[in-house]
């Protein structure tokens, strides 16, 4: 069976993405299909070979509804590389990139993988960094790049000393021409190591080089708790795969010792098969292996592999606490410390809230919590956890409006003398860790202040939420000076080598900063939706209330644009937007004025002939009217510009509300919407695109996620995850 091929739409693609699947149909469509359509690279086909008979896979695929995709349902089972041999005959683009259905992708990877390629030629093969998630956290790849003159074989598979991990390559990562697959296909029927098959075999042909982009560009999944083919564990089955490429010539007799010892042997391990060792052992003498191989090797059979990683791990915390000038906490509190410093130079009600709401859940667990900020700020967290110590510390001495006509250099001294005077309570308070609540504008100061800070504060780790990724030039309309974006990754690089862990509230957010800059410490960290104010019970009646307050019909759709009309929010978008729909739709324009204010958007609307449609509530709305206006709603509605960098408030309670959401296909958003299946996406900055989404408001039925939603975004889980920061390495 095949579905219809939904190409009449589509441009000649550039380049062709193959995905072979079978029986994991939500993996596919959220992590490896998702990340191939979000690539900046538009002109793809991805070409979808189901393995066999699937529906819940097809059924999956058919609700994808982007042009671009191509299903190939295979009546019988091929295998994978047969799977992907059918995609790569079937693909339409000069080039190919290969991926499996359980990794994803960084949106630039293609992009930077095709310019590698076309500077190279035909018998390329471009591969990427990568990032390894494992159950044990993530860690950037590959370890190093390869040597002039190694073999693929020698780089993927050998290791040039004891230190050094083998680099590895997996089929996610690889990018290369259409001919070049075809004239060395995938070996079909094997069960395991295709993508290292086929590395050798192509390698091995005359002009073939291997390539690397600059940026990370995938992200693989290893030891995920679920059947896969890289988990079986035949030893038998890779000792004889091996064996065939040594004869061959394809693998040489170092990257065969380094096979045997991190496949072969650990399989059989693993397996408990004490039988192996003495025809392993043969086979690995034969090769004359270096003394630290036969060490390995020796290890491997006397100590298992439970047994090594945990050693590796207590010896890694071992080295970690009583490592002074890498920011661990030493003595009897170095596993587990407990006192703790948050600091934030701002206090709007954003800012409040958050330290208010980490500081109760901080307490709850039986930390000492120091709160350092302006009076309004610690006044507002004291009212609520009056366990909390506060320690007034303004930034605005003179007031807000005196400290913004103040010149940048002013006050950038202003901000480091803040800085310096909240570590320096810190240190008196004997906190373990700093939290800097909010790091975002402060980077260059926050990290002059420490610097200069640094030799006295002794094992205290630090910690910054970065809330914004407004520095880098994908979040920028038009796109930033590369100059500027290279400033603030060197800052952030910076604080890193001063041991800062930086917390985000997104996994893309995560992802992009980790591949901008390798050598800093990022946590995800899931911002918080509180719990719903209005009960399931009562929630027919308020919107049936603050509808007849707006002066909404029943048959009229009521769209929420809620939050403010800061420019980035794009309150003037959905304006345009609303001009494009039927009558019966109305639009709820409600939070403060910023960049347009309430007379600038009426005006908008009359120009747009939308005013008798277009409700405006421009001011702070108290927060036991908030959720009113989304319980009125029909849908949310999210027009953000591309500038985007962050999480959004109305769209953590929308999903806390099962209200549905029409958001811009921007960053967080995207995430988000997609991770809980709470509407529909757009393309940013788009009215016609915004309008037809809107369109579609009357078929949604409330979201069916939002108890998962509430689970991963509880107080209690933010709470957690910020502490797992703390007790983190450096």
């Amino acid at each position: 069976m095949t579905l219809p091929e939904r190409t009449e739409s589509a441009p000649s693609p550039r380049v062709s993405v193959v995905i072979p699947t079978r029986g994991r149909p939500e993996l596919l469509v959220s992590r490896a299909l998702r990340t191939a359509l979000a690539q900046t690279l538009r002109e793809i086909e991805v070409v979808v070979v189901v393995d066999g008979p699937d529906d819940a896979t097809t059924a999956a695929l058919s609700r994808v509804g982007d042009p671009r995709v191509r299903v190939l349902a295979q009546p019988v089972s091929v295998g994978g590389s047969e799977a992907r041999n059918i995609g790569v005959r079937a693909a339409r683009a000069e080039w190919i990139a290969l991926l499996d259905d359980d990794d994803e992708w960084l949106p630039g990877k293609l992009e930077q993988q095709l310019a590698v390629a076309e500077a190279h030629g035909h018998r390329v093969i471009v591969a990427c960094p990568w990032i390894e998630r494992t159950p044990r956290g993530d860690s950037a790849q590959p370890p190093r790049l390869p040597d002039a003159g190694e073999s693929v074989g020698d780089y993927v598979l050998a290791r040039r000393s004891a230190r050094e991990r083998s680099a590895g390559l997996v089929s996610s990562l690889l990018f290369t021409s259409r001919d070049l697959l075809l004239d060395v296909p995938f070996h079909p029927g094997l069960p395991k190591h295709q993508d290292w098959d086929w590395l050798l075999r192509a390698a091995a042909r005359s002009g073939v080089e291997l390539a690397f982009t600059a940026e990370l560009g995938a992200i693989w999944y290893y030891e995920e708790p679920r059947p896969s083919v890289s988990r079986s564990l035949d030893w038998r089955l890779s000792l004889a795969w091996a064996e065939g490429h040594r004869r061959r010539g394809t693998m040489s007799p170092r990257a065969f010792a380094g096979f045997l010892n991190s496949h072969v042997s650990t399989a059989a391990q693993l397996k408990g098969d004490r039988s192996a060792a003495l025809p392993l052992l043969a086979a690995f003498a034969r090769v004359r292996p270096r003394p630290f191989e036969w060490l390995r090797f020796a290890l491997g059979w006397l100590v298992p592999l439970d047994a090594r990683r945990t050693l590796r791990a207590r010896a890694g915390t071992l080295l970690r606490s009583v490592r002074r000038p890498g920011g661990a906490v030493t003595g009897a509190d170095a596993g587990r410390p407990r006192r703790i410093t948050l600091f934030d130079p701002l206090d709007t009600g954003h800012h409040t809230g958050y330290a208010t709401l980490l500081a109760s859940g901080l307490v709850a667990q039986g930390w000492d919590v120091q709160v350092i900020g302006s009076p309004a700020l610690v006044s507002a967290v004291q009212a609520h956890v009056p366990q909390v110590r506060g320690d007034v510390l303004p930034l605005y001495a003179p007031g807000a409006a005196a400290y913004y006509q103040l010149p940048r250099r002013e006050r950038e001294a202003v901000n480091i003398r803040f800085f310096r005077a909240a570590l320096t309570l810190a240190r008196t308070h004997d906190a373990q860790v700093a939290h800097l609540l909010y790091l975002d504008s402060y980077t260059q100061s926050f990290l002059l202040a420490l610097a200069s800070m640094k030799p006295v504060l002794g094992g205290m780790r630090v910690r910054a939420t970065l809330h914004w990724l407004y520095f880098l030039r994908a979040y920028k309309s038009p796109p930033g000076h590369p100059l500027a974006e290279a400033f603030h990754l060197g800052l952030l690089a910076a604080l890193g080598r001063l041991g800062v862990r930086v917390a985000v509230h997104s996994r893309t957010l995560a992802t992009q900063l980790s591949s901008r800059v390798p050598g800093l410490s990022v946590d995800t960290v899931p911002y918080f939706a509180e719990v719903p104010r209005v009960k399931a019970a009562d929630r027919g009646p308020v919107r049936q209330a603050r509808r007849a307050a707006l002066g909404l019909a029943d048959q009229d759709i009521a769209i929420l644009a809620f939050g403010g009309t800061r420019h980035d929010k794009g309150s003037d978008i959905a304006i345009r937007a609303l001009a494009r729909l039927p009558e019966h739709y109305h639009l709820l324009v409600v939070g403060p004025a910023r960049a347009f204010d309430a007379d600038a958007l009426v005006t908008l609307a009359q120009e747009c002939g939308v005013a008798h449609r277009a409700h405006f509530r421009v001011e702070y709305v108290p927060d036991d009217e908030v959720e009113d206006y989304f319980l009125a709603a029909d849908a949310v509605v999210l027009p953000y510009r591309r500038v985007f960098a962050g999480q959004s408030g109305p769209l953590l309670i929308a999903a806390s509300l099962g209200v549905p959401v029409v958001a811009s296909d921007v960053g967080v958003l995207t995430e988000t919407v997609r991770a809980y299946d709470l509407g529909v996406l757009c393309p940013p900055e788009d009215d016609a695109a915004l309008a037809h989404a809107l369109a579609q408001v009357g078929t949604l039925s409330p979201r069916t996620e939002t108890a998962r939603f509430q689970h991963d975004h509880a107080p209690e889980q933010f709470t957690q995850a910020t502490i797992d920061t703390y007790l983190a390495g450096r």
